[in-house]
Formats: structure tokens, sequence, C-alpha cells
């Protein structure tokens, strides 16, 4: 369900894809120093999206840094504040969580591993900030009950998934908490959605969960149309103080274009395995 919230890279100039390049070399940063260089290959940019938001309303600063960076063998410009440190540890806590559910869901020996090797991280991780850790525990486990009840309603899902996005917005002591909060409400409704609306096809394929089965197609993109402009709704209630424009492509284009970019790609799998099936 994450990977969606990315920004458009082509309708950004020049210093905006520096900056945003920075935050996420930041996160990725911080995952390094404060876990280990493996930690750093969960990251996600979803969790860049995150510090943006929390700094663009709380006015918080960035400290620019340059270092060389272990991955890319490069010197590279780190952008971090308070909330780099924040994200990690919650891209953290996600990351053992998926790979506990993706064990208990199929048994994959790879996902035993992963939750077994990020296990102590995310116990760091919940020392830390015991309040959203516990948030995201609890919404997934909600979650894993929901999907193997077979429940249809996609707002039941989304719902729960949309508290678990909530919960890493509404960050303890900040002044406009509650209004961070039902804006990743709203986010996690809408990239819930679109995640099953991109898996539907296999997931019906396969005879896995998806919320969407029942629904016609033009009904799930109605549906989209309506949580994206939610979305819209709670961000414009934010006292945004910088980097506008920037979260702004990210919500208006960015999200649409990765979700676009999915669908085609589902499709031509489909297309490849149908192909193959003709050739049998």
């Amino acid at each position: 369900m994450f990977g969606f919230v990315v920004a458009n890279p082509e309708k950004l100039n020049e210093d905006q894809r520096a900056h945003y390049r920075a935050v996420y070399c930041g996160l990725c940063r911080a995952l390094g120093k404060e876990h280990g260089f493996i930690d750093r290959l969960t990251l996600t940019y979803d969790l860049a999206f995150l510090i943006l938001v929390l700094s663009a309303v709380t006015g918080e600063p960035y400290e620019t840094l340059t270092e060389r960076c272990p991955i890319h063998l490069t010197r590279r410009r780190f952008e971090v504040n308070r909330f780099t440190s924040y994200a990690a540890e919650m891209n953290v806590a996600l990351s053992y969580y998926k790979f506990l559910d993706d064990k208990t869901d199929d048994g994959s020996v790879a996902a035993s591993v992963k939750a077994a090797v990020f296990r102590r991280e995310a116990e760091q991780a919940a020392e830390k900030y015991p309040v959203p850790c516990k948030a995201v525990t609890d919404c997934l486990e909600r979650l894993s009950a929901a999907e193997r009840s077979d429940i249809l309603m996609p707002d039941v899902p989304a719902g729960i998934f949309g508290e678990l996005m909530g919960a890493l917005f509404a960050v303890d002591g900040l002044e406009h908490k509650d209004l961070l909060y039902d804006f990743g409400v709203s986010l996690g409704k809408a990239i819930y959605v679109m995640d099953a609306a991109v898996d539907l096809k296999k997931d019906v394929k396969k005879k896995q969960y998806n919320p969407l089965i029942m629904m016609k197609k033009d009904d799930v993109k109605t549906a989209l149309d309506i949580l994206m402009a939610d979305v819209v709704e709670q961000y414009r209630r934010l006292p945004v103080k910088q980097d506008a424009e920037l979260i702004e492509n990210v919500l208006y284009s960015g999200i649409w274009t990765v979700y676009e970019s999915r669908r085609r790609k589902e499709r031509c799998e489909q297309t490849a395995e149908a192909m193959k099936g003709d050739d049998r």
C-alpha cells in the first residue's frame, strides 16, 4: 500500500527536485545512522512526504549537510530536521509489521527472516515513539482481521488504514495535531483503495482478498476521485508555511501518476501472461 505518495519530478523545477531528493536522502541517512545499513533498503518516499508535511505545517527549518553517501559512493546533499528521525523510526516500524503480516498471511520464509531481523529495530522505534507505534500495530491487526473476514465494504479496511496514516501525522505536541490526523486519515483511505484497484484483476485471478471485487470499474474511479478530493480538502485546512508547491505536486500529480503507471504495468503483465497461455 506504500509507494503511491511520490512527487512527479517532471513537474518540479530544479530547486524543488534538489530539495525533495535531499529530504529523501536525509531520511536514508537517518535510517543508516540510527539503525544500520540494511534498514536503508526499506526506504520509501511516503515517509519523506511525512517529513515534508510536518515541516511545512510547523515551519520547521532543515539543516543542510554534505557527506559521502555509502550507497552511491559520492558526496550528497542531505536535509534533516527533528522530523527526519521520527520518520525513520516509523519507516522501521512499518517495515517490520509488513514483514510480520506477510509471514502470517502466507508463511513466507523470506518474510519470516526479515521480521526476525527487524524485530529489535521495531522495538527500539516503539521505545522512542510508543503512541504511533501502538496505533500502527493495532490498525494492522484490525486490517488483517477485516481482510481475513473477507469484508467487501471498502470503507471498512480503507478506514482502518486511514487511521494508521492519521496516527503517523498526528505527532504529539504539535499545535495542529487534529488537522494533521484528519489529513492522514483521508490520505490513507485514498491510497488503500488505489492499491486495491491496481491489484483487483490479479487478486480475482488468484482468489485473494480485495474489497473492490463487487464494484464496477466506473464506480471504482468515482470512488477514487471522491477520496482524493477529500484529501485535497483536508490539505487545504492545514496552515502550510513552506513547500506548498512541492506538496501539491505530490497530491495533484504524483499520486495519480504512480497509480496510472501501476495500472499500465499490471495490464502489461496480464497481457504477457495471457500470451504465454496461448503459446501453451
